[in-house]
């Protein structure tokens, strides 16, 4: 084992000044705190990147650096220890300025949910309330009036908040808190929001839902995403307040994974710039993510730098313009995983997981799959394959309007959150570079081994649970053991046009293990009603594709699978596939049982997404 002294890993944490006091691993993103708020002239800043990238660590950071030690205001000490070591207090002359010198409201929506409204509202409501309490100490302010305590009073108090009539108090939090710090200390707040968007996903998640459980109930009505857009934009109005306002701000940074455009929350909101996972500003391709350089310097200082292509493969793939970005989440998650086994020299157990799709949802991914068009399944199979897929790009998409089933908002909500990057050098730079507007064309793909695993989930999963449904698979099992040909052609042919096929290993293995796993998909589904199912199965002079019995042992169906070229006859491969059963002998071993008086040869001739089965009655 190693004699160099490792720091803790910062697993879990994003509250920085915890990670600090612990003396956790930290990759420096302090100089991002000058492009900020000593450089960029936005008054409002939105950075919209997929979950566990780091934004909320990095909106902590910035609440850590800048807020005023309400104890001896204006005095730095504690950020200057908190700080030792990292990047910008190298910059003296802006840490004069900012550093433990601005009043700061910082929010977090990541944790509002419900399964309606109020609840809804009454998780939201929380979240302020746990933001006022940071500001209670200035109830024994000299420069506050009796309303002004009055108003915090409420605030402060979280049966009042919760109480649905009094949401106005609520919608004016951010007001009225900005309003008093101005009081208080004479300078304007910066207001920092992580993960806006959430309560938005979510109420948009469970009106879907609600739609599904109450559809035999005329009086219901799906609201709830409607209901919180109008409470946050009440919340968002701050940010619309002119500078000669006691209570308006002086900068805000908010987080999130989509802008919002209909009923857009940032609608009048004046200077207002949004960093997306496709924007070509250089300024913050890395401040959220972990960039190539600093990923292979973490595995180096955990002694794991020979993984570095592992990591890379599983891990890496997005593309943030001109920096390759890693998910910071799965590299500590390995580091945290490998590391001790490494320590241990247990090599050979050294592996990179999926931990990203575990932590995120991908909802959205798997209710969309039901609504795919033969051009989606395309577009969905190239993805699969490895190939980059092309549409009109939505920037401004609403999480509402994915009930519409649009394509293009489908392929847009997956780029940005995380389940695809897009591919620069097959997009367009003239497209991108237009203005600003939605509707360009881009290219996609997927980013990695782990999202390619997460898709490949989630399509065998739906295939599982269409196939099962009204036992399919079962019929077309039984239908091939009395050999009936017309229905599972009939079926066959409508799964293949329908879904998307896992090919694994595609351009390597040959295209007949790519409809043998098709297949194998579909009986896998009905295994427990047939006897001796096997795949791959040695008998007589090979290796058969597929065999089965009913669960009496009284019939058996013994299938071969042929794959056409473009111009070759399926029917005439079909029946190559039966000669080459009986040639073979594949089904001698069936004979030998007595218990058996039906044996079907099916061959199974496929090309594209269209089959023609034979079948032939052996005996």
């Amino acid at each position: 084992m190693s004699d160099k002294q490792f720091l803790e890993l910062p697993y879990g944490k994003d509250d920085f000044t915890k990670l600090r006091e612990q003396n956790c691993y930290f990759v420096d993103k302090t100089p991002y705190l000058k492009q900020v708020f000593g450089i960029d002239a936005s008054d409002v800043l939105l950075f919209t990147r997929p979950r566990r990238f780091g934004k909320t660590l990095l909106i902590s950071m910035f609440d850590s650096f800048l807020k005023i030690n309400p104890e001896k205001p204006f005095d730095n000490s504690k950020q200057l220890e908190l700080f030792k070591g990292t990047k910008i207090l190298e910059d003296k002359e802006f840490c004069d300025k900012f550093m433990g010198q601005c009043p700061v409201i910082t929010i977090t929506l990541k944790k509002v949910d419900g399964t309606n409204f109020k609840e809804f509202y009454e998780s939201f409501a929380s979240a302020v309330y746990d933001v006022a309490l940071r500001y209670s100490y200035l109830k024994n302010s000299n420069k506050l009036d009796k309303s002004d305590k009055e108003e915090l009073e409420h605030l402060t108090t979280k049966s009042y908040l919760l109480k649905i009539e009094n949401q106005q108090t609520v919608k004016d939090a951010l007001r009225t808190l900005s309003r008093l710090l101005y009081k208080e200390y004479g300078r304007r707040a910066i207001l920092l929001i992580d993960e806006y968007d959430v309560p938005l996903a979510a109420a948009s998640y469970r009106d879907r839902v609600n739609k599904v459980l109450y559809k035999n109930r005329p009086d219901f009505v799906a609201d709830c995403h409607e209901k919180m857009v109008a409470l946050m934009k009440g919340f968002f109005d701050l940010l619309k307040t002119t500078p000669g306002d006691e209570s308006a701000i002086s900068k805000a940074v908010i987080t999130g994974c989509l802008k919002e455009a209909k009923n857009s929350l940032f609608t009048g909101v004046n200077n207002f710039n949004v960093c997306s996972v496709v924007d070509r500003e250089q300024k913050y391709t890395g401040i959220i993510g972990f960039t190539k350089d600093e990923t292979y310097k973490f595995l180096k200082d955990y002694e794991l730098e020979g993984y570095a292509q592992k990591v890379k493969e599983h891990y890496d793939g997005y593309k943030f313009f001109d920096k390759e970005m890693f998910c910071p989440w799965d590299v500590v998650n390995f580091i945290k995983k490998n590391f001790e086994l490494k320590q241990q020299g247990k090599l050979t157990q050294i592996k990179a997981e999926n931990y990203w799709v575990g932590t995120t949802s991908d909802k959205s991914l798997y209710d969309y799959l039901g609504y795919l068009t033969d051009t989606d399944n395309q577009k969905m199979q190239d993805l699969i394959d490895g190939k980059s897929i092309s549409f009109k790009l939505n920037e401004s998409m609403n999480y509402d309007t994915l009930s519409e089933h649009n394509s293009d908002d489908f392929w847009s909500l997956l780029l940005h959150t995380g389940y695809l990057t897009l591919d620069w050098e097959k997009t367009d730079e003239a497209e991108l570079s237009k203005d600003g507007k939605t509707n360009k064309e881009v290219f996609a793909r997927i980013p990695n081994l782990e999202i390619l695993e997460c898709f490949e989930s989630n399509i065998k999963e739906r295939f599982g649970n269409v196939v099962k449904r009204d036992n399919l698979a079962l019929n077309i099992a039984n239908v091939l053991l009395e050999g009936n040909v017309d229905f599972v052609q009939n079926k066959l042919g409508s799964l293949l046009r329908s879904f998307v096929s896992v090919r694994d290993t595609v351009t390597k293995a040959p295209h007949e293990n790519y409809y043998h796993g098709f297949l194998n998909g579909i009986f896998t589904n009905c295994k427990d009603n047939l006897e001796k199912y096997h795949s791959n199965y040695e008998s007589g002079d090979g290796y058969v594709d597929i065999t089965f019995n009913n669960l009496d042992g009284t019939k058996a169906c013994v299938i071969e699978i042929k794959v056409c070229k473009e111009k070759e006859s399926r029917a005439k491969k079909a029946n190559e596939a039966i000669e080459q059963i009986l040639e073979k002998h594949y089904a001698d071993a069936i004979f030998e049982d007595e218990n058996i008086t039906s044996v079907n040869a099916v061959g199974i001739a496929f090309s594209g997404k269209n089959c023609f089965i034979s079948c032939k009655k052996i005996k």
